[in-house]
Order: C-alpha cells, then structure tokens, then sequence
C-alpha cells in the first residue's frame, strides 16, 4: 500500500547499530528522524558480533582515528545508562577487562606492537608471563606455549543483541519513526540535491540523508552515483563484506569474567553462562552462511584452550557480514559532488565500539556543525 511523501528532518537508511545510535542522537536534539531498512532493524553484523570494546584513553588521544575510539570509550557507559533509564533494557555492559595471548611468533610480534601502541595511547597495559596467567586465569590452559600475554583492565563487553534492542526502543520513545522491509527502488533530484528516496510503500523526503547500511552501504552508494548526469566524475567509496562465522556455547554458569583474545579469535563469557567463541575473517561475498570446518576450529579452539568448556553444550552457530573499507578506516562525511547524502559505513570489526563516537560526529555533521573529531581521515573521497 503506497502514501503520500512523508517528510522528515533527517532520513537514516539502515538499522544496524550505526543507523540506529546516528538515530538516537539526532532524535535527542529535538529533531524529526526516519529510519528506513531492507530487511528487519538490527539483526546483521551488529547483532551477530561478540560485543568487545576495547580500551581507549579520551585525554591521551591526538590522532583523529584514536580521538574517535576515545570518545566511544567514554559515551559507551553513559549510553548504556541512559538506555536502561529510556527504556528498561539492560545491554549488560561491564567493564570486565580482557585477556590477550599469542602463541604464534607472528602473532606474538603483533601483540607486542600493540601493547606499545596502546601504552602510548595511555592505556593502561599489564603484561604477563605464562606462569604469571596460569596463576592469575587457571581456566586458561596454554603451558609452555604462551610466547606473549597482556591483560587490559579497561577492557569492556556489551551483548549485541540487547543494545540493539534498546537503541531501537530508545529511537521510537524519541519520536523516531522505524520503517523496516522497506527497500529503495528510485531517487529523485533537483540538481546536487536528493529530493526524496522511493520505497515500494511511499516516498521519503528529508533536508539530510545517511547512508548507514553496513555492507550494503557500497550498494547503495553505486545506485545512488549510478545517475546519468553523475557518471564519469564520481569518486566512490569502496566497501566490501568480510564474512565473521561464530559459535556459541553453553557451559552452565559464567566461571571466568574476562575475555580471552587470540589473533583475530576470542571467547567471551556472558552473565548466563553462554560463551560466545570467535570469529572468521573471509572474503565469501554476501554469503552468510556458516562451514562445517570454520564451526569445528572455533569449537575445537574454545574447548582446548579453556578445557571447563569441554563438557559445554554447542548451542548454535551463524555468519555476520562486517562492512570494511578497503584501508579498514570508516567512512564517515558526505558523498562527493551531493549536496545533502552523507555515509556512515566502512567499521569493519569496530562498528559496535565506534557507533557511539560515531554518531556523535555524524550528528554535528548533517546538523551543520564543527564534528568535535577532525573527520579529514574518514573522508568519503579519500581514494
């Protein structure tokens, strides 16, 4: 069933955590916000990811890359408080600390450079011998093998699915209006500005537009740009999906707190006693689904390393599409040669940590403002 044109300030297209938080913080301010998304709000990348949020230091931070992870590092808490008092939802976030080791001499090269730059960041870092994890964290059984180890006490987790479910509830008690399974079919212009976006219900008409859809945000760009008076003089982003695969466990009763971190795999515990054990890094396309192989090596690396999951039962496992530019530095400012589009897209692993900072910088952005972080290294036509 078709409508009229609904008319709005601000028209986000996309319901994963990005969208969502660029929503709730314009919608904070008083002003008229849509959210539009081709399928159901929230239940991609953000929702399948593990929910870590690494430690970042606000006052230490001069480069813009760190001011943006600083200034997530300090909205995370507040947002999650003001969330539960919105909405009565608890993301359960904590502070729990996190646990990094390397047992590949590769690996353990690359945790000590991050160690470094992290305590340069002014993050506080505790280094470790094996001896000293196997006394301080016994379910961790590595022996000998441990060639690295860090722990980092301002280490944070948060449940996906959760916050998710808060933000969106958060944006519809701010007046946001939610479309979902509403996907675009054509754009109208007059001249560098879009006029309105045409969805299979209605048309949308907003002073300023984002692009906020993940991996799909490449997608998008290109109709967008694929105009006939565009052609020929558009630099465009490049987003590509990075297919995560995870596994999540049961083992009865949460028995450790603090996340352990492998190269690019982790186990997390949560309060119920799920553990959450990750993630593949592949290039698969849109694929989503998840292997029989990838499913057994993260099974198989949880229970080893942690043996008290041996006995855990495997609940289940799925597949998000990380969104990743191909420096792996989001996009964040407006598309070039458009008046009013802007794109918030590109997060790779960081969508989660960074959607606060985010949407922050994106809201001073589309409202007119100076972003408190310098946006120049996130720029949309930085190829």
């Amino acid at each position: 069933m078709s409508r009229d044109t609904l008319t709005t300030d601000f028209l986000i297209i996309g319901g994963g955590v990005i969208g969502l938080s660029i929503a709730y913080e314009l919608s904070g301010h008083g002003n008229r916000v849509v959210l539009i998304d081709k399928g159901e709000v929230g239940r991609e990348a953000s929702w399948a990811g593990a929910g870590l949020l690494p430690p970042a230091n606000q006052q230490h931070a001069w480069e813009p890359t760190e001011q943006l992870r600083g200034l997530s590092h300090h909205l995370f808490p507040l947002w999650s408080q003001q969330l539960q008092a919105e909405t009565g939802l608890d993301n359960e976030f904590e502070i729990t600390g996190g646990l990094y080791l390397a047992r590949d001499p590769g690996e353990a090269a690359s945790l000590r450079m991050a160690c470094l730059q992290y305590e340069e960041e002014g993050v506080e870092v505790v280094r470790l011998d094996g001896q000293q994890v196997a006394q301080q964290f016994p379910h961790v059984q590595a022996g000998d093998a441990i060639l690295a180890a860090c722990f980092l006490p301002g280490e944070a987790v948060v449940r996906n699915p959760r916050h998710l479910r808060a933000l969106e509830m958060g944006c519809r008690r701010r007046g946001v209006e939610i479309f979902p399974q509403t996907e675009i079919k054509r754009w109208s212009f007059d001249d560098d500005r879009l006029t309105a976006v045409e969805t299979e219900t209605g048309k949308f008409a907003a002073q300023a537009v984002c692009i906020a859809a993940g991996a799909w945000s490449q997608v998008l760009a290109d109709r967008l740009l694929d105009q006939e008076h565009f052609s020929g003089r558009i630099q465009r982003p490049e987003i590509e999906p990075i297919r995560g695969q995870l596994v999540l466990l049961d083992a009865g009763k949460r028995f450790f707190m603090a996340p352990i971190n492998e190269g690019i795999r982790y186990i997390v515990p949560r309060r119920d006693g799920h553990v959450l054990v990750g993630a593949t890094v592949e290039e698969a396309g849109f694929d989503k689904s998840t292997t029989p192989e990838a499913v057994d090596d993260l099974d198989r690396f949880a229970r080893q390393l942690v043996p008290q999951l041996a006995t855990a039962k495997h609940v289940r496992a799925w597949a998000g599409l990380r969104p990743a530019s191909v420096d792996r530095i989001p996009y964040l400012g407006k598309l070039p040669h458009l008046a009013n589009v802007y794109l918030a897209a590109g997060h790779f692993r960081s969508g989660l940590h960074l959607s606060p900072a985010t949407a922050v910088v994106m809201a001073q952005l589309m409202s007119g403002q100076e972003p408190e972080v310098d946006l120049t290294p996130f720029r949309v036509n930085r190829a």
